[in-house]
């Protein structure tokens, strides 16, 4: 079966996009790396505000370049700052410095677009001469690609940003969560490692007493960090001298796998009160990072510290992400994840 998706338009760039990230950008600059004629890897960033322009275009290729097989760059800036007739393009000095960058660097800018919550254009091209007139956004939304892409399963948030809707379960499920607790830290981490298994095997729905005995099990630290590493190497039976592979060091994940621990960690925050969701959207946040989604992680992370103020490994982590460290396995085309597999 061939899984290659067909683009032939800047619309089918821009549709692929929040397909890419997870959701539609706001104040970003994407870009999009080419390899010959097909997409490599997409990058986001806030637009620069306050960044002086060549500091940021260098910036920019110094992430860029660690895909190595790019030949070309392309570039989308989501801004709801619009040009007015007779002035200049919103972040023009930052657009030519990387321009500039870019060439020096041999991955020259291919092409690059404009798009406000209203429309989209082309952004490199004069509009006065008329060869760029703005598009209206149903182009992007309403293309083939995008319903080639929702055909395909792939769906994505309206606005960045992360949110969880608050505890609407049993008014008694903390009591059970405490109730499983003394059990969880009295036992080997063995039986909390082949729950966890099992339930990444099960396809739907998760019965409430295996929820309880979950979210007791990843109140404990060591069994927490446990069952991350085992998401990744099913058979460690602790998460001792793992550092290496939090950091995404040395491993080649199942991403299949990956996925349905963050869909399964999902199920579990419904059925987590306040107070108890810190490990899971750490979990989530930490894969999230491995696929080199930077912003769904940082956002996971911000939540857990909300969730639990002072959450020591979700304060680490942001601290990594916050730095911009890209995981060692998203840096590598052969171990990165890929959204559609």
């Amino acid at each position: 079966m061939n899984d290659a998706i067909r683009i032939s338009s800047p619309a089918d760039i821009l549709g692929f996009i929040p397909h890419s990230l997870g959701f539609v950008p706001r104040e970003s600059f994407v870009f999009l790396t080419m390899r010959g004629k097909t997409l490599g890897a997409t990058l986001r960033v806030d637009v620069p505000a306050f960044a002086e322009p060549a500091g940021f275009a260098g910036s920019m290729v110094d992430y860029l370049a660690l895909d190595t097989q790019a030949t070309a760059v392309l570039l989308a800036i989501y801004t709801a700052s619009t040009p007015t007739l007779g002035q200049s393009r919103p972040f023009h000095d930052h657009v030519e410095a990387v321009i500039e960058a870019l060439e020096g660097a041999g991955t020259p800018l291919q092409d690059a677009w404009l798009v406000t919550p209203s429309q989209w254009q082309n952004l490199l091209c004069d509009s006065d001469a008329g060869c760029c007139s703005p598009e209206p956004l149903e182009s992007i939304t309403d293309g083939q690609l995008n319903a080639e892409m929702a055909f395909r399963g792939s769906s994505y948030q309206k606005a960045p940003g992360t949110s969880y809707a608050p505890f609407a379960g049993p008014a008694d499920r903390e009591e059970q969560i405490r109730h499983a607790l003394p059990g969880v830290l009295g036992a080997e981490l063995r039986p909390g490692r082949e729950l966890w298994a099992e339930v990444l095997t099960r396809d739907g729905w998760m019965d409430p007493q295996t929820a309880v005995e979950l979210l007791a099990c990843f109140q404990r630290p060591d069994l927490r960090d446990t069952l991350l590493c085992n998401v990744i190497d099913p058979e460690l039976p602790d998460a001792e001298e793992s550092a290496n592979l939090l950091m995404g060091e040395g491993i080649a994940p199942d991403w299949d796998r990956v996925d349905r621990a963050q869909e399964t960690a999902r199920d579990l925050i419904d059925a987590a009160p306040e107070g108890y969701r810190a490990p899971l959207l750490t979990l989530i946040g930490w894969l999230a990072y491995l696929k080199g989604q930077s912003s769904v992680a940082a956002d996971h992370f911000k939540l857990a510290l909300a969730d639990t103020p002072g959450y020591r490994l979700a304060e680490l982590m942001d601290q990594l992400v916050s730095r911009g460290t890209i995981a060692p396995v998203a840096k590598n085309q052969a171990t990165a994840y890929k959204r559609h597999r």
